[in-house]
C-alpha cells in the first residue's frame, strides 16, 4: 500500500513546481484577465475529468471485485461490450450539447474581447469532454488492476502539460484561442497514451469480442446508478463557484480568486493520492463493517493524512502573502492572500472527507452520499449566490469552506463508529488551530515579527501532529527510520 501511495503522491506533486513556473508566465505575456478567463476553462476541462457519472469508480470497483473472484476475462468483455454501445455514444451526446449551448457562454464575461475569444475556441472545449471521459474510463480500468505506476507516469506527464502547453503557446500568440488548443491537444494524446497502457497491461482490456447486451446498462447503473448521482453533482459543487464568479466579477477577479483556490486544490493530491489506494481495499468489504483490516486502514489512514495536511495548511496561512507577493507580485498577493487563509481551513477538513467518501462508495452505499450531496446541491447554490452578490470572492470562498466542512462531518457520520469518535476532535482541533492563525495574521507585521510568529506557529502544528494525529505505532515506524537514517549517514 505504501508503494502504491507513494506513487500516487509522486504522479500528484511532480507537475505542481512546472504549474508554479507556468502561471506567472501566462499573467505576464496574457495579461491577468486573460488568466481568469484560462482559469474557468481549466475548471470546465477539470469538472468533466471528474464528471464521468461516476464510471471510472464503478469500473475499478469491478475490476477489483473480479480478480479477487477469478473471473477477471468475463468483466472485461461486459465493460467492452458497455464501453461501445451505450458510454461512447452517451459521451457525443454531451459533446454534441455543449456544442449547442456554446453560443451563450460567452455572455457570462463583462469583457468584449475575453468573450469573443471563448466563442471561437468553445468548440475545442466541447469535443475535449468525450476525449477527457474516454481517458478516466481507461484510468478506471489501470486503477482496478492496481497499475499505479503507469498511471501515474501518465499523470506527470499530461499534468505537466496542462500548464507547460499554454506557457509555451502564449510566448507567440497571447491569447485563449492557442491556449486552449494547446490543453486539448493534450487530452487528445492522454487519451491515446492511457489506451496504449491498457494495451500493454491486459490486451482483453481493449481487444476482444464487443456483442451488445441490452441489459448491460441496466446492471452496470444499478450497481453504480447512485455513484453515477454522486460522482456528477460532487464535482459540480466543487467548481460552481467560478462558474458562477465569471457572470459577476471581473475576469482579474476571478484570476485572484481561481489561482489561490487552485494553488491551495493541488495539495489534496496528497489525502487523494492514499484515498484511491484504499478505494479497491474498500471494495472488499461488504456493509459497513465496524472492524476488520479495513476498518483500522480507514482510521489510520486518517490520521496520518490529518499529520500530514495540518502543518502544511498552516505554512500556506503563514505565508500566503508573503508567498503569493513572490510569486505573483504585490498588487496580486494584496487581493488574494485572505482567500488563501480561508480556503486552507477548508482543504485540511476536505482532506479528512476524503476517506469516509471514498469507504462509504467503497462499501457499495454510494446512495448516502448521492443523497448527502442532492441536498447540498441547492443549498450551497443559493449559499454561494448571496455570498457571492454581498462579499464578493470573500464571500465565495467563506461558502466553499464552509460546504466542505458540513460535507465532511455528514461524511464522517457514515463512516464506522468507532472511527467517528475519535476522529471527529481532531477535525475541529486542526480547523479550529488554522482559524486561529489566520485570524491572528496580519501583513503590517513586520518581516522579524512574521518570521518568530509564524515559525512558533508551525511548531504548534508539527507538534499537534506529531503528539495528537499520527498513532503511536506509525510514531515508532519513524523514529526507527531516523534512527536507521542517521546510522547509515553518521
Amino acid at each position: 500500500m505504501l508503494r502504491f501511495f507513494i506513487f500516487n503522491l509522486l504522479g500528484n506533486i511532480i507537475p505542481m513546481p512546472i504549474a508554479l513556473i507556468c502561471v506567472p508566465v501566462i499573467s505576464h505575456h496574457a495579461g491577468v484577465d486573460r488568466l481568469g478567463a484560462l482559469g474557468v476553462v481549466w475548471a470546465l476541462v477539470g469538472y468533466f475529468s471528474f464528471l464521468d457519472f461516476g464510471l471510472s469508480r464503478v469500473v475499478t470497483r469491478r475490476i477489483a471485485h473480479a480478480i479477487e473472484n477469478g473471473r477477471l476475462f468475463d468483466e472485461l468483455s461486459e465493460l467492452r461490450s458497455f464501453f461501445l454501445w451505450w458510454a461512447i455514444p452517451v459521451m457525443l451526446v454531451i459533446a454534441l450539447i455543449l456544442l449547442i449551448a456554446g453560443s451563450t457562454i460567452g455572455h457570462i464575461w463583462s469583457e468584449g474581447q475575453i468573450a469573443m475569444e471563448i466563442d471561437s475556441v468553445w468548440s475545442w472545449i466541447a469535443w475535449c469532454v468525450p476525449i477527457t471521459l474516454a481517458t478516466n474510463w481507461f484510468r478506471g480500468m489501470l486503477e482496478g488492476m492496481q497499475q499505479f505506476g503507469r498511471l501515474n507516469v501518465l499523470r506527470v506527464v499530461f499534468g505537466s502539460w496542462n500548464y507547460a502547453a499554454p506557457a509555451i503557446i502564449v510566448l507567440w500568440y497571447p491569447n485563449l484561442q492557442a491556449m486552449v488548443i494547446s490543453i486539448v491537444l493534450g487530452r487528445i494524446l492522454a487519451l491515446a497514451a492511457h489506451v496504449l497502457a491498457c494495451v500493454v497491461v491486459e490486451r482483453q482490456i481493449v481487444f476482444g469480442p464487443t456483442p451488445r447486451k441490452t441489459g448491460s446498462l441496466r446492471l452496470f447503473f444499478r450497481e453504480g446508478g447512485w455513484m453515477t448521482v454522486s460522482n456528477v453533482i460532487s464535482p459540480l459543487m466543487v467548481y460552481f463557484d467560478r462558474f458562477l464568479l465569471a457572470s459577476m466579477v471581473p475576469a482579474r477577479a476571478i484570476a485572484w480568486y481561481v489561482v489561490s483556490l487552485e494553488l491551495m486544490m493541488r495539495t489534496s493530491v496528497i489525502p487523494g493520492a492514499l484515498a484511491s489506494v484504499l478505494f479497491p481495499k474498500f471494495s472488499k468489504v461488504h456493509g459497513a463493517s465496524e472492524s476488520g483490516a479495513e476498518a483500522y486502514l480507514y482510521e489510520r489512514g486518517i490520521r496520518i493524512i490529518a499529520s500530514i495536511m495540518l502543518p502544511v495548511c498552516a505554512i500556506a496561512v503563514i505565508l500566503s502573502y508573503e508567498g503569493m507577493k513572490l510569486w505573483m507580485g504585490e498588487s496580486f498577493a494584496l487581493n488574494s492572500y485572505r482567500i488563501i487563509e480561508i480556503i486552507a481551513v477548508g482543504i485540511f477538513v476536505n482532506s479528512v472527507a476524503h476517506f469516509p467518501f471514498a469507504w462509504v462508495q467503497g462499501t457499495g452505499r454510494s446512495h448516502l452520499t448521492a443523497r448527502l450531496h442532492l441536498a447540498e446541491l441547492p443549498l450551497y447554490m443559493a449559499g454561494l449566490y448571496f455570498a457571492a452578490i454581498n462579499w464578493g470572492i470573500l464571500g465565495a470562498a467563506w461558502m466553499w469552506t464552509i460546504r466542505v466542512s458540513l460535507d465532511c462531518i455528514a461524511l464522517l457520520w457514515m463512516g464506522p463508529s468507532a472511527a467517528r469518535r475519535k476522529i471527529f476532535p481532531f477535525v475541529c482541533l486542526g480547523a479550529g488551530f488554522l482559524l486561529f492563525i489566520g485570524f491572528l495574521d496580519g501583513i503590517n507585521l513586520s518581516m522579524t515579527q512574521h518570521a518568530v510568529l509564524g515559525t512558533i506557529w508551525i511548531m504548534i502544528a508539527c507538534g499537534i501532529s506529531w503528539f495528537v494525529f499520527l498513532p503511536q505505532s506509525d510514531r515508532k515506524v519513524l523514529v526507527k527510520l531516523s534512527w536507521s537514517i542517521t546510522k547509515i549517514f553518521g
